[in-house]
């Protein structure tokens, strides 16, 4: 992508792109606050979207003039200049990074092979689906997660050149090839919004070549339109007045809606069936007003911290997200209050990383990129060819030309030192890596402890599952005890605040109740406990109906269903109607650097306020919110202490309530 800016630089017709670096800076840093804290920018992925915009028009316009200009595509030329641009630096960031792994957390290390094996072969987002990995969810760290843009970024550069050469070679209106490449684009956007799942992971459509290479596509064709029908865009007319003073207006608008898309569209709906495909639109719109000569919106895309983020864009890309996890592995106290210090510290270690990357690695290889290509020019203009973009090789200059002043000779000398120690550092670290990277294979875990522990625990609960199902057969005579019980049950009122046991509790959860299962059987013995891995609060209405049949409903109904997405007062009085008359709903709230957390905490206060006789709050994000220490990597699910602070308010809850009514 520098590339073609650069060239750009050297001729009036290409000096227009020079606003490209501050929109990738734009989009790059919508990517990063949405890491880093996702509860205030829920929608800063839609920046990958603008990326992908922005790689698809440059990639596009380039093979468009080198097509136009040889008569041919150089497909060995043009996959060499994309690997040099793309593979050495991520090779080295995954080195770096498992090493750091290695000595930091090795729970960020599970599958860390297999992960590895498919960056490198620009397969991440396949692997990732094949073995059932999510981006949106995981019990344990995933440091290469962000490498599926890479992946997808290189395979659609695979085949963009064939498909250019293709609609060139058969389809001869030009109108007609700009309209294929939008029917892709639209057949892709399509699937997207078809496969997507408002029950389901929506990895599969994320992260899939065919149903979010869309806005890649679109790029490619307002690249075609640019390079055949941008008469608006080099002319001096009338059109060419008007072309640019509206479209850096309209530019100004698709900035602003890209704006409200960052801070409303979520992991669901809204971001699947249009919100990317809005982004990607927007992008478009976006690259258009700035391309103009003069444009003023120039001015601000030319920013200079702007136009660096986006410059340096793929280095800083590449780093911000694992060192962002590693951080918080290192300082899991300062998670919550102390984010601010995991923050800083993400954001320094990348600029300091992305620099000595660009030192050891890329700046060196687009060095020797530049001079293959001024060699290609000189054979070009050797046998009377066209020459090839990047002006005369200049001449080198002379060895006796003194130097200006004293300053720029010891200048020189500092330079030459660097350089000369550059192979050797570059040597040394690069064996650093390498070697770690072999100890963070080898010493990877096959599971996180937090994957360890929900397994464990989940293995208890389906065998008590399978007893409750044994069990149904004797429903009846349950009903003719339960009946009894009834009887018995106001007598026993008086004792239960006194000597509270788990006889009247069912509960119903998520992950972070199969987590916290055995702190809550050890406090409250003969507790119902029906909990599995990523449930949705939408499944409690069935389940409380199944246990509610099987005659193991008891009055106090634990409602743990606030981890995994939106939560509403309607679905809560859902369950307590499918729970019927005589139980107490016990609302337990969550916790989590999830966009959907704070509105489901709200939604469950909301219940309670309105439903005092029958509900209680177990304020869980209170409660860990003040000893976040004792909250595993992933900073959701509870270590053993936390298992036991959960399992205490709960109890603390509905002794509480009992007190309040018995009055």
């Amino acid at each position: 992508m520098i590339e073609a800016t650069k060239e750009g630089a050297r001729g009036r017709s290409a000096a227009r792109f020079i606003g490209l670096d501050g929109i990738k800076g734009l989009a790059l840093a919508g990517i990063i606050w949405y890491h880093l804290s996702q509860r205030t920018m829920p929608g800063g992925f839609i920046g990958v979207d603008v990326f992908f915009a922005i790689s698809g028009f440059l990639l596009g316009l380039s093979l468009l003039r080198e097509a136009e200009r040889d008569g041919r595509i150089a497909l060995g030329w043009f996959y060499l200049r994309r690997l040099a641009r793309l593979w050495p630096a991520m090779v080295v960031m995954i080195g770096a990074v498992v090493s750091f792994a290695w000595l930091v957390g090795r729970e960020a290390l599970v599958g860390v092979g297999g992960k590895s094996l498919a960056a490198a072969l620009f397969a991440t987002n396949w692997y990732e689906i094949a073995t059932g990995g999510s981006y949106f969810a995981s019990t344990s760290p995933q440091p290469l997660r962000h490498l599926w843009f890479v992946a997808l970024l290189a395979q659609v550069t695979l085949v963009l050149p064939l498909l250019i050469g293709l609609l060139q070679r058969f389809i001869a209106p030009k109108w007609a090839r700009v309209a294929i490449v939008v029917a892709l684009a639209a057949c892709s956007a399509g699937g997207m919004a078809l496969l997507y799942r408002p029950d389901a992971d929506p990895t599969r459509v994320y992260f899939g070549t065919d149903t979010h290479c869309f806005a890649l596509l679109l790029g490619v064709a307002f690249a075609m339109a640019v390079h055949w029908y941008g008469g608006p865009l080099v002319g001096d007319g009338a059109r060419h007045r008007v072309a640019g003073t509206v479209a850096p207006w309209l530019a100004t608008a698709a900035l602003i809606v890209l704006g409200y898309l960052a801070l409303h569209v979520g992991q669901d709906a809204s971001a699947f069936r249009g919100g990317l495909v809005a982004a990607a639109l927007c992008a478009i719109v976006f690259i258009a007003g700035s391309v103009f000569p003069g444009s003023w919106m120039t001015s601000l895309l030319t920013w200079r911290p702007l136009a660096l983020m986006g410059r340096y864009s793929y280095g800083i890309y590449l780093w911000h997200w694992p060192l962002f996890v590693l951080i918080q592995m290192l300082l899991p106290g300062w998670r919550g209050k102390g984010m601010w210090l995991i923050w800083l510290l993400t954001l320094v270690s990348t600029v300091a990383m992305t620099a000595l990357s660009w030192w050891m690695v890329e700046r060196p290889l687009a060095r020797r990129i530049d001079i293959m290509r001024r060699r290609r020019a000189d054979a070009a203009r050797s046998v009377g060819s066209a020459p090839v973009a990047g002006g005369p090789v200049p001449e080198p200059p002379t060895a006796f030309a003194p130097p200006a002043d004293v300053s720029q000779a010891r200048a020189r000398v500092v330079d030459d030192v660097i350089e000369r120690l550059r192979p050797f550092v570059t040597a040394l670290l690069c064996a650093l890596f390498a070697v770690g990277f072999v100890f963070g294979v080898k010493d990877a875990p096959a599971k996180s402890r937090v994957q360890e522990m929900l397994e464990a625990n989940q293995s208890s609960l389906d065998a008590q599952n399978e007893k409750r199902e044994h069990d149904a057969k004797a429903a009846e005579e349950a009903k003719r005890q339960a009946e009894e019980q009834a009887k018995r049950r106001e007598q026993a009122r008086a004792d239960a605040e006194q000597n509270l046991t788990g006889d009247d509790i069912t509960v119903i959860g998520d992950s972070v109740t199969v987590g916290a299962s055995p702190a809550l059987e050890e406090l409250l013995p003969g507790i119902v406990i029906d909990a599995q891995t990523s449930r949705h609060i939408a499944t409690g209405p069935d389940l409380v109906s199944n246990l509610k049949a099987q005659g193991q409903l008891r009055q106090y109904v634990v409602v743990s269903l606030n981890t995994n997405g939106t939560v509403t007062p309607d679905d809560y009085a859902n369950i307590a109607a499918a729970a019927g008359d005589g139980h107490v709903l016990v609302i337990v709230n969550g916790y989590g650097d999830r966009s959907w957390m704070p509105g489901g905490n709200e939604a469950a206060a909301e219940y309670v306020r309105t439903h005092s006789s029958t509900a209680t709050l177990a304020d869980w994000n209170a409660a860990i919110g003040a000893h976040t220490d004792m909250l595993t990597a992933d900073g959701i699910h509870p270590e053993v202490p936390g298992q036991q602070l959960y399992a205490q308010t709960v109890k603390d809850a509905i002794v509480d309530w009992i007190a309040d009514h018995a009055q």
